[in-house]
């Protein structure tokens, strides 16, 4: 999910302790420029307070990150979301704001 989405979602569900956002940058390309730096710097412009990540896998020998490969997932941003057993219910490109906040009201009712 983009971080405007990301930031509206942990605003929806900020007093909710059942609900935990973690971000991972997955780099497949522009490894110059999606660097950790800059996923710091877009936390910050969006005042995310979420644990992230960057995994860039390796530019050289194997440009595809290993949470990429694990989660199955595809450009960005992508969405994933795990519900309370551990089982992904949701792995797709993108989330919009209003089907999320159904969708993870639903699995935490």
């Amino acid at each position: 999910m983009g971080f405007p989405t990301l930031k509206k979602l942990t605003e929806a569900f900020k007093d909710n302790d059942s609900v935990v956002f973690l971000a991972v940058q997955t780099v497949f390309e522009g490894h110059r420029f999606n660097t950790n730096d800059k996923l710091r710097s877009n936390q910050i412009k969006y005042a995310l307070k979420v644990p992230m990540a960057h995994d860039a896998g390796d530019p050289e020998s194997n440009p595809t990150p290993i949470t990429m490969k694990k989660y199955r997932s595809g450009g960005t941003p992508w969405t994933v979301i795990i519900d309370p057993a551990g089982y992904v219910v949701y792995n797709q490109f993108h989330i919009n704001v209003d089907q999320a906040v159904v969708l993870i009201n639903d699995l935490i009712l």
